[in-house]
């Protein structure tokens, strides 16, 4: 029932914020339910079986029979790291919205989109898997539509509309393959072998919708004006939970259950991932808006990802998923700071800004501890997860290797230009008097940092329960399935040995 209780709690704690008449006490019950939600998620780890490759924690129930339609749940190492990391992130996004939001709608989103999330990855019945990619949706648009900023209204329409393209996409193939296996279930149809012309439609149409929701090169379209217009909760959930939902979705659907077309497509997704990790590092350097730096550095770090998942190698889908959970945690702790400023002073223009290392020391000094975590430090989260990608790109292809490196040269320009003109120089005389951080903003931030070390100094904690899953449900399922002659081959072999034991026996 664990896995029912995490995705009911936060449900059950939306319906009750919305309904509870104090808007006060909706921040108080939102962070209750949230730490409660987090710490009852610590379960899951402590009693994972770092031994066994497939899902554990199952539950099974009957939703719709005579459709063949289940509440079918479990997790692996793959998803694992993702639910700790969404429980982890809320509490704290819910804390950070304590001075800026007191409408009950807003704590009621947060913990509609915990719920959305946590079922999206625990789903083992892809109509479960599609309602909750689906309903992902609804708190992200009030979230930005309502609490967003001035051209929240554009940025809403855009995200949408990329992100119901996809899912349509999706829901047409999704809808075949289950028809075609004639059943829901996840295992099923991954044991299943799909012809080869319609492994290539429905990759392309699963692909379609997780890389939107990355988003990839060319398809990010909706990602600058989303991150900047969204409030810096929103932002949190946007970059660091929903955008890896991308990812996850590739590693769980499109990969193991096409991997035929997977491999045809895999040279041109990485090519993309390149263009998108120069492209976001070019674009960040051409911005006025700190805000706006942030995004499309996250566009950049997220075309690394997709560099390292898709060489099929351990190491670099380990690399992966390992910087998804680092690059959450100090990107989270980014956007909050980001947010922290603007609070202050209320804007995101860089002229705006100049000297606030004097004025807010504390400040200052996490966002440069969290940017040199983004920079890949070694030592904090962002490094171990970069080198396994760099080294596995260069195994694959080297030279797709060294035009990514030019991206990690990039974003340590624009993060330090960043750092200069809001921190460095002569103060603003025009901008508010700023003060340092609070308590209640000192006590969020310092888990995030402390986890953003944690992840540099030990990544095998986080490594090793991921790789039996990727091992078996990923690799192992992109190597070709043994034929007759091989068979055969292997009938001779063992022949022909027991021959040679033998007459060495006499």
């Amino acid at each position: 029932m664990i896995l029912s209780l995490l995705v009911g709690l936060p449900l059950v704690g939306a319906l009750l914020v919305g309904l509870f008449p104090w808007e006060k006490a909706t921040k108080a019950l939102t962070f209750l339910v949230s730490l409660t939600v987090f710490i009852y998620s610590l379960r899951l780890y402590i009693n994972f079986d770092l031994s066994n490759a497939g899902f554990q924690f199952k539950e099974l129930y009957d939703l719709i029979p005579n459709l063949g339609i289940h509440y079918a749940v479990g997790i692996d190492g793959i998803s694992l790291w993702l639910i700790l990391l969404t429980t982890f992130l809320v509490p704290l996004v819910t804390l950070a919205g304590f001075r800026a939001f007191s409408q009950r709608g807003y704590y009621a989103c947060i913990l509609l989109l915990e719920s959305a999330v946590i079922g999206t990855l625990v789903s083992t019945d892809l109509f479960l898997f599609y309602v909750f990619w689906e309903m992902m949706l609804i708190p992200a648009f009030f979230l930005i539509g309502v609490w967003g900023g001035d051209n929240r209204v554009k940025a809403t329409i855009k995200f949408v509309l990329y992100t119901m393209l996809g899912s349509l996409l999706m829901l047409v193939a999704l809808l075949y393959v289950t028809h075609e296996v004639k059943s829901f279930d996840y295992s099923k149809i991954a044991d299943h072998f799909f012809a080869e012309d319609a492994q290539f439609w429905c990759f392309l149409a699963f692909a379609l919708a997780f890389l939107i929701k990355v988003p990839l090169f060319p398809f990010h379209g909706w990602l600058p004006e989303a991150y900047v217009e969204a409030p810096a909760g929103g932002t949190v959930l946007l970059s660091a939970i929903m955008v890896k939902l991308g990812v996850y979705g590739l590693l769980r659907f499109c990969i193991p259950l096409f991997p035929d077309a997977a491999k045809a497509f895999a040279p041109w997704i990485m090519i993309l991932a390149v263009v998108g990790v120069l492209h976001g590092a070019l674009m960040a350097t051409f911005q006025t808006n700190f805000k706006k730096i942030l995004a499309y550095s996250s566009l950049s770090h997220m075309g690394m990802i997709l560099l390292g998942v898709f060489t099929f190698s351990l190491t670099g889908l380990q690399g992966g998923v390992l910087q998804m959970v680092g690059h959450g945690v100090y990107m989270a702790g980014l956007f909050l700071l980001a947010g922290m400023i603007y609070e202050r002073n209320p804007s995101y223009e860089m002229s705006h800004f100049g000297g606030w290392a004097k004025t807010t020391p504390v400040l200052a000094a996490l966002f440069l501890f969290l940017m040199a975590a983004a920079l890949g430090m070694p030592g904090l989260a962002g490094f171990v997860g970069e080198i396994l990608i760099l080294v596995s790109a260069y195994k694959a292809n080297a030279v797709l290797a060294f035009l990514a490196i030019p991206g990690f040269v990039l974003s340590a320009w624009y993060f330090f230009y960043l750092y200069g003109k809001v921190f460095l120089g002569p103060t603003n005389k025009k901008q508010n008097t700023a003060l340092d951080l609070s308590v209640r903003e000192i006590a969020l931030l310092l888990p995030l940092a402390a986890t953003v070390l944690w992840i540099g100094l030990s990544p095998n904690f986080f490594l090793r329960p991921m790789e039996k899953s990727l091992q078996a449900n990923v690799i192992e399922r992109l190597k070709p399935a043994p034929t007759m002659t091989d068979f055969a081959a292997t009938q001779r072999h063992l022949q022909e040995q027991m021959e040679k034991d033998k007459k060495g026996s006499r």
